[in-house]
């Protein structure tokens, strides 16, 4: 009972340090945006899922090593074992719910925290539209499509239309081009499902790649395969991605010619980061009966080391992967693999 008291005291408390911080970020929000300030509530609660999930593993590791810690100190630990009580037996609930938090911050991060982060972004996008800033334009967007490639300056939504520059190659079955059109601006009539192109340019090539015509047309209307939504939103934010549309939007990347490892990474980070709940509280439990004097000075210290260098092993596998120097699988599964083997390890030096 004391050890549940003190994670939900400390998963509340840090949860709270957190909130508190998100709210004074986005204080000037309250004052500039022209927008209800209920956008400002809207995004700061929706992103309250994705506060506890931060805080679960440290908050858990410092329970446990101090929960662990006290008996240790008051040398009840020690007065167990002696009476043929194995250390393994003793915190075998502990590591039972630690291995429960794992699949527990896994399917819950996939059904609430996920969700949440995408009503949180999209009450984020008014609220700093209504303080005069632009979150949703392509800006130099390079992207295939069904039969050739568009490269476009700048996409307006309100306007649908691509101003800056438009251009598209037409691509034949064989590889080679067949034309290039480029535009100072391109307006999509959503219904007829045609493109208005302005100040165009327009190259023609025959077999061998020479040019076999060029006109200058002020104005004239096309039929591409791609509507304008497809310039909308060019790439979804990992993080607003559950594991089945983490694989969707992957295919739709590689259609695109869009990089897409940081989804894959994101896929594997999707199981091996809640793993660290399970990581932490295998290393809370042996650390904490390595506790000679004070269990709350030693268990903070010691919560605070681990978790840092848990997250710089971490991340520096993810950057790596998504940087393509490791593969995913590797670089994301060794920090967790790492971390349970040195606690199997330090657990069979103690002898216990």
């Amino acid at each position: 009972m004391e050890f549940f008291n003190t994670f939900i005291g400390t998963l509340l408390m840090l949860t709270a340090m957190i909130l508190v911080y998100e709210i004074t970020n986005n204080m000037k929000y309250f004052v500039e945006s022209r927008e209800s300030p209920v956008y400002t509530y809207l995004y700061i609660a929706y992103s309250i899922p994705s506060m506890v999930i931060q805080v679960i593993s440290p908050s858990l590791m410092f329970s446990v090593c101090f929960v662990v810690g006290q008996f240790s100190a008051n040398k009840e630990l020690v007065s167990i074992m002696v009476a043929g009580v194995s250390f393994i037996r003793i915190v075998s609930l502990i590591l039972a719910f630690g291995f429960f938090m794992w699949i527990f911050v896994a399917i819950f991060t996939q059904f609430v925290v996920i969700p949440s982060n995408k009503k949180a972004q999209n009450n984020y996008s008014y609220m700093v539209k209504g303080a005069g800033k632009l979150t949703d334009l392509v800006y130099q967007y390079h992207v295939k499509g069904k039969e050739g490639f568009y490269y476009v300056y700048w996409y307006d939504v309100k306007d649908s239309a691509v101003k800056g520059g438009f251009n598209y190659i037409k691509v034949l079955p064989g590889g080679l081009p067949e034309y290039v059109i480029s535009a100072q601006r391109a307006n999509y009539k959503a219904d007829v499902k045609t493109w208005e192109l302005l100040d165009i340019e327009e190259i023609h090539f025959n077999d061998n790649l020479e040019v076999s015509k060029y006109e200058k047309i002020p104005n004239k209307t096309y039929n591409f395969p791609e509507s304008i939504d497809y310039f909308s939103k060019p790439t979804r934010n990992a993080d607003g991605l559950n594991f089945i549309e983490l694989g969707e939007e992957i295919e739709e990347r590689k259609f695109k010619g869009i990089p897409y490892k940081d989804l894959i990474v994101e896929r594997h980070a999707s199981f091996a980061m809640p793993l660290m709940s399970f990581v932490v509280v295998s290393i809370g439990a042996l650390a904490g009966a390595l506790t000679k004097k004070s269990a709350g000075v030693a268990s903070l210290g010691i919560t605070i080391a681990v978790v840092l260098l848990y997250y710089i092993f971490y991340s520096t596998g993810r950057s790596l992967a998504e940087s393509g120097g490791v593969p995913a699988f590797a670089a994301i599964w060794f920090t967790p693999a790492l971390f349970i083997g040195g606690a199997y390890y330090l657990y069979k030096k103690m002898n216990v």
